[in-house]
């Protein structure tokens, strides 16, 4: 048996990631591993359709699990809806990204175009709905390479949010996440991005996601989640419960040889809370 958990100590986390639910986990695979150029580093079950499926691109960790599997092993039952976050790619090339990702198929959900005074982006849609921007800082010089995959040099997670303060109380104050970036930089802002270890992510608000690029986001089922490693899950559970963050799966075996727990941000948006499982 283990010590019960201790509300006091610390919330100690590593190798950050992102998963997103899929219906059709290898069409999800085509888009990410074969359009852009994520590397396949992990999946389960080995044999068959898979249940979950982990990419890496760079430093950027992601996941792919369907939504039956959530469901199933974890007793969380969530579906299509508005899209909550999105994946930003960052890229010299953002109209060639964009053009080649349509041509392979992907939806456009907004042409390349300027935001904000410093941003170029443009953004399509994967299989699920979800958006995948293509950014870069300005000034850019478009080159519109459609021929050739896009070269990505680094990545930005970001949730979409009603109440930005209270989202950046989670994720800045209580996960510890420093604030890289802000804008506008007075005032009540937009969009913030934090680091969280290697995982870069931010919150904006979903008025400036419809203002900026016309997307309607928001108040659908959760879509996807942070994940974070740490040394006891039931420890960190607890530790995230005395700090107002509600249960959405109390601590359970799964995959053979993990053991998680999930928590829900202000927004109903699922963390996972995730160990190597030892005897209790």
């Amino acid at each position: 048996m283990s010590e019960p958990p201790d509300p006091r100590s610390p919330l100690a986390y590593s190798d950050p990631a992102v998963n997103l639910y899929a219906h059709d986990i290898e069409g999800s695979l085509r888009f990410y591993r074969d359009v852009l150029g994520f590397a396949e580093t992990f999946r389960v079950p080995r044999e068959g359709v898979p249940d979950h499926v982990e990419l890496r691109l760079g430093s950027f960790r992601l996941g792919l699990a369907t939504f039956d599997a959530l469901n199933r092993h974890h007793g969380i039952h969530t579906g299509p809806g508005p899209p909550r976050g999105e994946i930003a790619l960052f890229t010299d090339d953002v109209d060639g990204a964009h053009g080649w990702s349509t041509s392979k198929g992907a939806p456009s959900l907004s042409s390349p175009h300027d935001f904000g005074g410093y941003v170029h982006s443009g953004i399509v849609a994967d299989p699920d709905g979800n958006p995948v921007v293509f950014t870069a800082r300005l000034p850019v010089r478009p080159s519109a390479d459609t021929a050739h995959r896009p070269t990505f040099k680094n990545h930005l997670y970001n949730i979409y949010t009603s109440d930005i303060q209270k989202s950046l109380r989670f994720y800045h104050d209580l996960l510890g996440s420093p604030e890289t970036f802000r804008t506008p930089k007075e005032g009540p802002p937009d969009h913030v991005e934090m680091e969280l270890g290697p995982l870069n992510l931010a919150v904006s608000t979903l008025e400036a996601l419809r203002r900026d690029h016309g997307i309607t986001g928001g108040g659908g089922p959760p879509r996807g989640e942070v994940v974070l490693w740490v040394n006891d899950a039931d420890r960190a559970l607890g530790w995230m419960n005395a700090r107002g963050a509600p249960t959405l799966s109390p601590p359970h075996e799964f995959a053979g040889t993990l053991r998680g727990a999930w928590v829900a941000d202000p927004e109903g948006n699922p963390v996972q809370l995730v160990a190597r499982s030892t005897p209790r």
